[in-house]
């Protein structure tokens, strides 16, 4: 029997937090994305504290941090969405748990009946009104009805000890996608080594990790292996950059076979947006570069994801292709040398289904941006 001099009084009951974290982590959980739009502005971040609470009315129960401009959103709009994940949607729910204006940059989304953004690709959407809302420690916890509710076939996205999807390999995809950002870009610098502790503190992840991440940028040729087993950020060459465009023009040859001729009107009205503001921002005063890669990345991503293989969707974004342009052109008047009229081009030929003239442009396209590449890297020496 336990003495009751040494038994806690609930005021005292509390548990470090470092160990709090370690063991809740132990505790396996879905992952969902919570959408609302305010002030026409639409709004979105990644939430694992989200269960069921009552069958009779059908209610739900999400906890927001105090802090979250979603969940701010969400207080002001008084609905929101719960856009629960799949499996292999790991960067998706990075996306959307980082801070920024971009989140829903090349994510297919629709309007639900509430009149919430969804995410169109995950598991199953559900449209909540808030019914209640009450503060505990750091958080808000929302109290919800579901008024609409729809699933889709598919395995869940999980969240285990910090970790999405498949724990170790999913911390290792990540590793190699934000490294191969991080050489792409030039955040780290040219013939200097490639240190693993540092970079791991950086990007909050294990020297393990980024030895990975380095093996695999290597067998690609963006980071090359010394005699002593260093790594080196490799220079941007011609040979490089047509490797990444080939790539992008065979993987969108192979989605104008699958998807054209089959495309819903409001998938061609997503591709007509994106065309319409790359338009808009070239013929801007003051064209912005980071403005004109979120719309074309946009494009070429929507494109991809119309095939609707998540795989494909992902070999895509890690082709880094709008960090190339970002580190190629940024000091170069370079909204006189983009062919903006290509977009809207395909956007026709994909509306009227025709699937030749479709992949014509995009082989037509691969060719334009190539040539460009090759003048600025051959401008700059041969190597970027």
């Amino acid at each position: 029997m336990t003495s009751r001099d040494n038994t806690l009084r609930p005021e005292e009951a509390v548990v470090e937090q470092q160990v709090f974290r370690d063991v809740i982590g132990r505790f396996a959980s879905g992952v969902t994305v919570i959408t609302t739009t305010a002030n026409g502005a639409p709004f979105g971040t990644t939430a694992s504290a989200v269960s069921s609470l009552s069958m009779d009315p059908p209610m739900i129960l999400v906890c927001l941090n105090k802090t979250s401009e979603t969940g701010r959103a969400v207080a002001q709009a008084g609905v929101f969405g719960v856009n629960i994940l799949a499996e292999g949607q790991e960067e998706l729910a990075y996306k959307f748990a980082r801070k920024g204006n971009d989140k829903f940059d090349g994510v297919a989304v629709a309007t639900g009946q509430t009149g919430v953004p969804l995410l169109t690709d995950g598991l199953a959407n559900l449209e909540c009104q808030v019914a209640e809302s009450v503060t505990g420690g750091t958080h808000t916890v929302l109290l919800a009805r579901v008024a609409v509710a729809e699933g889709r076939d598919g395995a869940p996205l999980t969240y285990f000890r910090g970790q999405f999807g498949r724990l170790e390999r999913t911390q290792e995809e990540f590793a190699y996608a934000a490294m191969r950002d991080l050489v792409l870009t030039r955040q780290v610098p040219l013939n200097q080594p490639l240190e693993l502790t540092p970079l791991a503190r950086r990007l909050d992840l294990d020297p393990a990790q980024i030895a990975f991440a380095l093996m695999k940028l290597a067998s690609e040729q963006l980071v090359s292996r010394t005699a002593d087993g260093q790594y080196l950020a490799a220079p941007l060459t011609v040979e490089l950059a047509d490797e990444m465009f080939d790539a992008r023009c065979v993987i969108e040859i192979g989605v104008a076979d699958a998807a054209v001729g089959h495309l819903s009107e409001a998938d061609v009205a997503m591709l007509e947006g994106f065309a319409a503001k790359l338009a808009q921002i070239v013929a801007g005063d003051s064209p912005d570069i980071g403005e004109f890669l979120n719309a074309s990345h946009g494009y070429h991503s929507y494109l991809v994801g119309l095939a609707k293989c998540t795989p494909l969707s992902h070999t895509y974004d890690r082709l880094g292709i709008s960090a190339l342009w970002r580190r190629a052109i940024s000091d170069q008047p370079w909204w006189l040398k983009f062919d903006v009229q290509h977009h809207t081009e395909l956007t026709q030929a994909c509306r009227d289904g025709d699937i030749p003239r479709a992949k014509q442009l995009i082989y037509q396209h691969a060719d334009q941006v190539k040539t460009l590449v090759h003048e600025v890297i051959t401008d700059a020496g041969g190597q970027l």
